[in-house]
């Protein structure tokens, strides 16, 4: 019975959603990418939160915290998962995954990481100017099938010396 239940419940909770495939129209371009992420003297710090239904917040503490420069690589995934490229929430359960037939290893390689601390704050100092996405995740639940939360994120522009403080939530 248990094996059961551990079969299709999640099966219920995903809705038997099948896979969203994408062929990006853009090539990862290592070169610019490098670019956006050399040392510069910008900041980007923040907080990362996601308000419960009964108005508790869950925050990004001990998460990790993405810096994805702004390409037109990026932008294209960023809009086939969040449907915008300024801001947006992809549930993670519920929704079909988002898979991509043409995924060059270096998008993950070449994008820079932090973890938030114990209140749900991130940092990232020495940024170069230009556009980035921060990207997080925020889940949680009591039980082991039932799940809530999901992946946010928000576009930020940096540049001459910025000190932008920012809340990303859906």
């Amino acid at each position: 019975m248990r094996f059961i239940l551990a079969f299709i419940i999640p099966l219920i909770i995903t809705g038997c959603a099948i896979p969203k495939i994408v062929d990006l129209k853009s090539t990862f371009n290592q070169d610019l990418t490098s670019k956006l992420l050399e040392k510069g003297s910008n900041t980007i710090k923040g907080s990362a939160l996601i308000r419960q239904q009964g108005g508790g917040v869950v925050t990004c503490a001990g998460i990790p915290v993405g810096l994805i420069p702004d390409t037109e690589y990026s932008r294209e995934r960023m809009l086939a998962i969040y449907n915008s490229d300024i801001r947006g929430y992809y549930p993670a359960f519920g929704s079909a995954t988002v898979k991509f037939n043409n995924t060059d290893s270096g998008y993950i390689t070449y994008q820079r990481k932090t973890v938030c601390d114990a209140q749900g704050f991130f940092k990232f100092d020495g940024i170069s100017d230009g556009s980035f996405f921060i990207v997080t995740q925020i889940v949680w639940g009591s039980d082991t099938y039932v799940k809530q939360g999901g992946w946010i994120m928000q576009r930020v522009t940096v540049s001459n010396g910025d000190s932008k403080d920012i809340v990303i939530s859906p």
